[in-house]
């Protein structure tokens, strides 16, 4: 009966965050992906990876500022899924699966489990970490040349940098398409006009 109870509690306390997605890459190379893990750790938007080596991994949370060291051990990652153990404190317990569904797209889950109610911008992270996975996978995963210069990009800078480096970036990107298009369309505006 006691059993029982601490398992019911344990239960009501556990707040799961699971997550599927396709992907347009081979299983091969999803399973080489998440065994190397140090291209999906610097892929995490809610931190930056200061150093990463063999059994060793030191991080800088993007909110909170703080850095942390722990030991990222995996635990029999397969052929089909494995399991992530942060050393954290709290622990985290991060189980990923993949499976062939045919014409080089697989099937990509992340399951993790909280002890309090995630936050919308904690979710919201878990989500962008999900998503840029699948969206490395994808390009990793073409041959031609422009699939090559584009995972060369990614390797050689974007990963290299921060994630609020990233969103300047790209903010600072689209002001510039946005003011590209304005101009062009004073030019139009004043072609018509003339």
């Amino acid at each position: 009966m006691a059993n029982s109870w601490r398992r019911f509690c344990s239960s009501v306390s556990e707040h799961p965050f699971e997550r599927s997605v396709r992907v347009a890459a081979p299983a091969e190379l999803a399973a080489r992906f998440f065994a190397d893990r140090e291209t999906w750790f610097r892929l995490n938007p809610e931190w930056e990876v200061l150093e990463y080596a063999a059994g060793h991994l030191k991080l800088r949370y993007e909110r909170s500022e703080e850095e942390v060291e722990c030991r990222p051990a995996s635990a029999d990652f397969s052929a089909t899924g494995g399991t992530v153990i942060f050393d954290t404190d709290p622990p985290r317990r991060i189980a990923l699966s993949w499976l062939p569904e045919g014409d080089g797209v697989t099937h990509l889950s992340y399951r993790e489990t909280f002890a309090a109610p995630l936050e919308d911008a904690r979710r919201a992270e878990l989500n962008l970490w999900l998503d840029a996975a699948a969206g490395y996978l994808a390009i990793a995963a073409r041959t031609d040349r422009k699939g090559k210069f584009m995972r060369w990009l990614l390797d050689r800078f974007w990963l290299r940098m921060s994630p609020t480096s990233r969103r300047v970036s790209l903010l600072i990107v689209g002001m510039e398409a946005l003011a590209l298009l304005l101009f062009i369309a004073v030019l139009i505006i004043y072609r018509l006009t003339a």
